[in-house]
């Protein structure tokens, strides 16, 4: 005969070691919940009239901080970043110079993000690039579709 404790331990053997998962999944969800309000949502709206053109070649850029969006739609008229307000050229240098007193401060160079549409005329773009350099930006990112399959 073996003894109670003996008897014990060989009954214990025959289980299945079980892990109580539950503290586990309160924590993904803790863990979640946390991520979801600590992080922002960006969103960037574009103007759904513009047609960029087609460079196989292009690159996009590494870093997207400190861009400003102007669109040049087919007709000529220019618009801010998603489409919604249409501006001149003196708007657009007003809108540029805020822009770049914004990061005057900061290590971040601004940049414009020129979305032209493909019919649009280069005297146009032009205009853009001339009224965002007397605001005090130089640099221009010219936005464009890597390949021609989202006409």
């Amino acid at each position: 005969m073996a003894s109670s404790k003996l008897q014990s331990v060989l009954e214990r053997q025959e289980e299945d070691p079980r892990m109580d998962m539950s503290p586990m999944i309160d924590m993904v969800f803790l863990l979640l919940i946390f991520f979801m309000v600590a992080s922002r949502m960006v969103t960037v709206k574009v103007d759904d009239q513009i047609k960029p053109p087609v460079a196989d070649e292009s690159i996009r850029p590494e870093n997207a901080k400190g861009r400003i969006i102007f669109n040049i739609r087919s007709d000529g008229t220019f618009t801010a970043g998603d489409g919604k307000v249409t501006v001149t050229e003196d708007e657009i240098t007003e809108r540029v110079t805020a822009w770049n007193d914004r990061y005057k401060d900061s290590s971040t160079e601004p940049s414009l993000l020129l979305r032209s549409h493909r019919d649009a005329s280069v005297r146009d773009v032009k205009k853009v690039t001339k009224a965002a350099a007397l605001g005090g930006i130089n640099k221009v990112v010219f936005g464009s579709l890597k390949t021609g399959k989202f006409d």
